[in-house]
C-alpha cells in the first residue's frame, strides 16, 4: 500500500519549519563562512503518518549533524532555520513508513577549508524516542568504550545529549563496520546567497545618550560543586580585570575599593562600575549566577535583568548553552523598548546552532513595522566556547564600541578562532552613514 500527505500539508508544514516567515537574516564572521545546504532525498523510517509526528522526526534526526559537523569538519548547521518538505509515505517492513524529504538547512562552515560540492550525513535511520533510546544504548552509552561513536570530549552522556557528541567518522566507531540503524543522507553544498562583508555595529545609535551601557552575565561551571576556583568565576573575575586594566579606575562602583587590582568573588556575585571616557560614559554590570535557568521569575536577579536589558546597548551571556536550555532561558527574561539598538553576544558552545528568534521577536514587537533586525544584531558561536574563552569575547565587543573604528568581521577576529564566532542581523546596518 502506498499512501502520501496532501500537498496542502506540505506547504504549512514547510512554513512551520521557516525560522523568519520573512527574509532570512545575513551572516558575518572572521573564521566561518555561511553555507546552503540542500537536501532533494532525505529519508527516514517511522511508525507514523501524521504530518507533525513526521516533521519532529525528521528534525531528531537532523540534530545528529550537530555532532558530525563539529567533530569531522568544525562546523554547525543553524536548526533554527532549518526547513523542511514532506514527499512519498511508501509501506515498507515490520509496520514502518518510508517517509522521503526535502530540506534547507544554512551550514556555517570554516573559512579556511575548501567545501565539498556534496557531503554525506550520517544520521539514525529513524526519529522516535524508542528507536534512539536503542541507537544511543548501541552506538553512545559508554565513554569509556572506545568503539562508541563519541567525541573525545566526552562527559556525562546520556541519551539527551548524545546528538551533540555524536561522531559516526570517528576511527573505532562501532557504525564503521556494523552500520545498523543509519542512512546517509546527501546534502548539496553552495556559498550562501547571505553572507555579507564589512558591516559595523550602529555606533551612532550605539553613543546618541552620550554613554556605553553594558550588562554581562557569566554562569558558572559547576554550581553544585561550589568552588571559588571555578571555571565561571574565574572568567567573571578576568574579565572584570582586564575591564579595569582597559579603562582604568572607576569613577563610581557599588562595591567600596575597586582597584586595578580588584578580584570579585561570589560575595560580590553583582558588580556595577562606570567610566568616564572621552567618548562618552561607560556604564557597565557584571552579573555573576550559577545556572541561567535557575534564576526565577520575580528573584532579584530576573528584576535587575531586566531592568538593565530596557536600556543597554550591549547584553552578552558566557555560560553554559545547556544544549539549548540555558539559552532559551535566557530568551524569555528581558524587558525591551521601542528605538533602543542592541547587540548580544550568546557566548556557549555551538549557540548557532540553538538560538531562535525569540530575542529577535522581542525587539519587533517593541519596534513594528522596522524589522526583527532594525534594532537587533546578534553574536553567536558555531563552535564551542570555554570559559577561559569568555574574557576575550567580551572585551573584543567592549573596546570595539569604545572605539568605534572596526567592522564585524574585526571584531569576532578578535574572538578565540575555535569559537567560530558569527553575527547576523547586521545586514541594515548603515555605519558610518546616520542611523
Amino acid at each position: 500500500m502506498r499512501s502520501f500527505v496532501k500537498t496542502s500539508a506540505f506547504i504549512s508544514l514547510f512554513l512551520l519549519q521557516t525560522a523568519f516567515g520573512r527574509s532570512i537574516p545575513k551572516f558575518a564572521s572572521a573564521h566561518s563562512v555561511l553555507l546552503d545546504g540542500t537536501i532533494q532525498e532525505g529519508v527516514i523510517l517511522s511508525r507514523s503518518q501524521n504530518p507533525s509526528i513526521l516533521i519532529e522526526e525528521i528534525n531528531e534526526q537532523l540534530m545528529y549533524s550537530i555532532g558530525q559537523l563539529n567533530g569531522l569538519d568544525g562546523g554547525a548547521p543553524d536548526m533554527a532555520k532549518t526547513k523542511i518538505g514532506l514527499g512519498k509515505v511508501q509501506s515498507a517492513q515490520d509496520g514502518l513508513y518510508k517517509v522521503s524529504y526535502r530540506a534547507s538547512m544554512k551550514i556555517a562552515w570554516p573559512v579556511e577549508r575548501e567545501f565539498p560540492k556534496s557531503y554525506n550525513l550520517i544520521l539514525p535511520s529513524q526519529g522516535d524516542a524508542y528507536f534512539l533510546e536503542r541507537f544511543f544504548k548501541r552506538y553512545g552509552s559508554d565513554e569509556r568504550t572506545s568503539k562508541k561513536c563519541l567525541a573525545a570530549e566526552v562527559h556525562d552522556v546520556e541519551l539527551g545529549n548524545f546528538w551533540y557528541y555524536y561522531r559516526p567518522q570517528k576511527r573505532g566507531c562501532a557504525l564503521n563496520y556494523f552500520p545498523e540503524g543509519v542512512i546517509k543522507v546527501p546534502v548539496n553544498l553552495s556559498y550562501g546567497r547571505d553572507n555579507t562583508q564589512g558591516q559595523a555595529p550602529e555606533y551612532d545609535k550605539v553613543w546618541e545618550d552620550g554613554k556605553l551601557t553594558a550588562t554581562l552575565i557569566f554562569g558558572m561551571a559547576d554550581a553544585e560543586e561550589n568552588s571559588p576556583y571555578d571555571a565561571g568565576i574565574s572568567a567573571f573575575q578576568q574579565t572584570v580585570q582586564e575591564v579595569l586594566e582597559a579603562f582604568g579606575i572607576p569613577t563610581w562602583s557599588n562595591v567600596i575599593n575597586v582597584t586595578p587590582d580588584f578580584i570579585p568573588g561570589q560575595k560580590e556575585p553583582v558588580l556595577h562600575i562606570k567610566f568616564a571616557l572621552e567618548q562618552g560614559e561607560l556604564d557597565l554590570m557584571l552579573i555573576l549566577v550559577e545556572d541561567i535557568k535557575d534564576v526565577y521569575p520575580g528573584s532579584e536577579i530576573e528584576k535587575l535583568y531586566n531592568e538593565r536589558t530596557a536600556y543597554s546597548d550591549f547584553v552578552s551571556y558566557s555560560g553554559h548553552s545547556g544544549l539549548g536550555a540555558n539559552i532559551r532561558a535566557l530568551a524569555e527574561m528581558g524587558r525591551f523598548v521601542r528605538g533602543q539598538y542592541q547587540i548580544f553576544l550568546i557566548n556557549g558552545c555551538d549557540t548557532f546552532a540553538y538560538v531562535d528568534e525569540a530575542l529577535a521577536m522581542a525587539h519587533e514587537r517593541v519596534n513594528p513595522g522596522e524589522g526583527r533586525y532594525k534594532y537587533f544584531d546578534i553574536l553567536t558561536n558555531a563552535m564551542p566556547s570555554f570559559f577561559h574563552m569568555n574574557a576575550r569575547s567580551n572585551m573584543a565587543v567592549l573596546t570595539a564600541l569604545v572605539e568605534k573604528n572596526k567592522n564585524y568581521e574585526e571584531i569576532l577576529a578578535g574572538f578565540d578562532k575555535r569559537q567560530r564566532a558569527v553575527v547576523i542581523g547586521e545586514e541594515d546596518n548603515n555605519w558610518p552613514e546616520p542611523f
